[in-house]
């Protein structure tokens, strides 16, 4: 009975995932390129695999996946905890504030980029007029035509863009804390500090583990930011995996490349995030 019920789940799954997925498994061992389909699609075994491993803008890609992961990660957390934090307290209309965070999450990816585009702009953009203003840059500069500001403004908008998920759940977890602790951990003469390392942060461990699981995953293949922003540019500075395989494969039209450069990212997400749970947890996945 139990299975029958899961069974229209269990099909959605099999369609919408491990059906593209064997796909573009067996795709990759082909050279399955649709500018020479008049050759035929020869099986190629593993030289898919060993191109891309021999590649260097593939492993530029990889290393700019690394960072944009990680300075994700960082981001979101810690300001989604901040957030997390204010919203705990006894603030009069907090409900109010807390349906104000869930703008930037209910905007759609595109939209925020093209947003956040129009804000960097050289010659009209927010960013610029406040920075000329407080004389922090002596004139306009063109955020995004710059490898390093490229880099870290893209990094800003999609933290912007994706923190109320992780501010959600810390937010949550924060309202299972017995204050009880507090009261106690105060008579006893802790500080705000003592206090939030000893029992808060304790206390979310769980969901600190969550957040950056999923805030890993979804990052590490992301796509639309990147896409609307910068392309990838200036000179390869935020390409990653993401953007780089879908070159390879609209714009280049090399499907069977495309699917190994693929295949490759799935099992280094997959390693990253066992290492990480293996870490965390202090044994073995079983």
């Amino acid at each position: 009975m139990g299975f029958f019920l899961m069974s229209p789940t269990i099909a959605v799954m099999v369609l919408i995932i491990i059906v593209p997925l064997i796909i573009g498994l067996v795709m990759s061992f082909f050279n399955y390129n649709l500018l020479t389909l008049h050759r035929g699609i020869p099986f190629i075994g593993f030289s898919n695999y060993s191109k891309a491993l021999g590649d260097e803008n593939f492993w530029m890609a990889f290393w700019n996946t690394l960072w944009w992961t990680a300075a994700n990660v960082a981001g979101q957390v810690a300001l989604g905890l901040s957030i997390a934090l204010l919203l705990n307290q006894p603030v009069k209309g907090v409900g109010i504030y807390k349906a104000l965070i869930l703008i930037p999450w209910a905007v759609p990816s595109a939209v925020a980029a093209l947003s956040w585009m129009w804000l960097l702009h050289p010659e009209f953009g927010l960013v610029n007029d406040i920075a000329v203003r407080f004389g922090l840059v002596s004139e306009p500069v063109a955020w995004l035509g710059r490898p390093f500001t490229a880099q870290v403004w893209v990094v800003i908008a999609r933290v912007w863009k994706e923190f109320p998920l992780s501010a959600l759940i810390f937010h949550a977890a924060l309202q299972t804390i017995p204050k009880d602790l507090y009261e106690a951990a105060e008579v006893d003469g802790a500080g705000v500090w003592k206090r939030f390392w000893n029992i808060t942060i304790p206390y979310l461990k769980a969901s600190i583990v969550v957040a950056i699981t999923l805030i890993t995953i979804w990052t590490f293949n992301s796509f639309n930011m990147i896409w609307v922003m910068t392309k990838g540019g200036p000179g390869g500075a935020t390409e990653i995996l993401a953007t780089s395989i879908y070159k390879t494969a609209f714009q280049r039209y090399n499907f069977g490349f495309a699917s190994s450069q693929s295949i490759l990212m799935v099992i280094f997400l997959s390693v990253i995030i066992i290492f990480y749970l293996y870490k965390v947890e202090g044994k073995k996945i079983d």
